[in-house]
C-alpha cells in the first residue's frame, strides 16, 4: 500500500515498521505481527489519502491516524514536488 500511495502521488514517502499487536477480536485476545505504515503527504491530500487507504486496506477496521507536523523548508519543497496537487 505504501508503494501504491507513492506511485499514485498521494504521498511523497512511505515508512514501514514491523510491530507486535495485542487486541480483542472475535471473543478473544489476539497477538499478531503487523506493520505500521507512515505515509507523508501534504495537507491538501489528507482526505484523498485517507479514502485511498480505506478503499485498499485488507482490514475491515484499519487504524488510520493523522497529525500535522512541520518540516524543514527543503523537505517541504521536495514533498510538494512529489505529491500530486488538485
Amino acid at each position: 500500500m505504501g508503494e501504491m500511495a507513492v506511485d499514485r502521488q498521494l504521498a511523497a514517502c512511505a515508512n514501514i515498521f514491523p510491530i507486535q499487536s495485542v487486541f480483542p477480536w472475535s471473543e478473544g485476545i489476539h497477538h499478531e505481527e503487523e506493520y505500521i505504515l507512515v505515509l507523508k503527504t501534504i495537507p491538501a491530500m489528507k482526505i484523498r489519502l485517507r479514502e485511498f487507504i480505506e478503499a485498499n486496506h485488507t482490514y475491515d477496521t484499519p487504524c488510520i491516524l493523522s497529525w500535522e507536523a512541520e518540516v524543514n523548508e527543503k523537505y517541504g519543497n521536495w514533498m510538494n514536488e512529489q505529491v500530486k496537487q488538485d
